[in-house]
């Protein structure tokens, strides 16, 4: 409970993280022993790293700087940042409901509901009564540029 509590915490500052709770962050996520955490904090210590730089990162840098051992790893620690990063700081309509991350390109559905277009095509099959977002047994969508607009304009700002 008392390791729950600590891990609330430190999510809400995520923006102000330093070297230390970054590497317990990745370790924590990986579930990695304390000698790899340590290698973990010198990395962060010689990039100069803080939680608003993690923000800025694609799955790809993560992977070089980091030097993982798979891909699936690299994907674990920028998903679980993303839920942090999502989940204090973006307002809840530029996140689509399937993948609860950012959207990249946000399309209405016949349902009334955006989604982000990769997500929705991907995972329509998960919405209740999804045969109604067909029309001639093709899925409809359609662009929300005001929304992708919106979105586009906070994350140049967040940056």
């Amino acid at each position: 409970n008392w390791v729950e509590k600590e891990w609330n915490e430190l999510e809400k500052k995520w923006s102000k993280w330093n070297s230390q709770e970054i590497s317990i962050f990745i370790g924590h996520t990986l579930k990695c022993k304390k000698s790899k955490i340590n290698q973990y904090n010198e990395i962060i210590k010689k990039n100069k790293m803080d939680g608003m730089s993690l923000s800025k990162m694609s799955k790809n840098d993560w992977m070089d700087i980091f030097c993982f051992e798979t891909f699936l790893q690299t994907c674990d620690i920028y998903d679980s940042f993303n839920k942090i990063y999502t989940k204090q700081a973006v307002p809840k309509e530029y996140l689509c409901p399937l993948s609860n991350l950012i959207m990249n390109d946000p399309v209405f559905a016949l349902n009334g509901i955006t989604y982000d277009r990769s997500s929705i095509m991907n995972q329509y099959q998960s919405i209740p009564n999804y045969f109604s977002l067909f029309i001639d047994g093709k899925l409809r969508l359609f662009p929300d540029h005001g929304l992708r607009q919106n979105i586009q304009n906070f994350s140049k700002n967040s940056k």
